[in-house]
């Protein structure tokens, strides 16, 4: 059986990338990557993930930039980003959205939650791109 979606997780954190890759595997593919220079190269490559969790804080390539390079690619500024970080800064998780976050969750963070949350986002996903506005000769703009 194939499974439904592909993630990619950006952490440096080992520990959390194996508690998290053991949860999701069964359901979802797992691409993971110790920092978001390898991430990025990976993405160059040709892949195309489902949704990016990310983690803040990391070597050469911080979150918040790798947010930038994924929101400013033309390829890439549509894939879901969500931010999973120790910080409990509402300033930080805002500026975080802001730059095209879709989403934050603190650490620490149940796995299940985050996948759930994925699954969430994919199924209104999928709602949205089969909603088709076909406007009737009775159709009133509201505006």
């Amino acid at each position: 059986m194939e499974k439904a979606y592909h993630v990619l997780y950006v952490d440096d954190d080992n520990y959390i990338r194996q508690i998290v890759r053991h949860v999701m595997d069964p359901d979802f593919r797992v691409t993971a990557f110790s920092n978001a220079v390898e991430a990025v190269d990976w993405l160059e490559q040709g892949n195309f993930p489902d949704v990016i969790l990310t983690d803040l804080s990391m070597p050469d390539i911080d979150g918040m930039e790798f947010i930038s390079l994924i929101k400013n690619s033309s390829l890439f500024k549509t894939i879901p980003i969500f931010i999973l970080s120790a910080s409990t800064d509402t300033d930080l998780k805002i500026k975080c959205l802001q730059h095209g976050a879709d989403d934050f969750i603190s650490k620490p963070f149940s796995p299940l939650f985050i996948k759930a949350k994925i699954e969430a986002l994919m199924r209104l996903l999928g709602q949205r791109s089969s909603v088709r506005f076909t406007p009737t000769p009775n159709h009133t703009d509201a505006r």
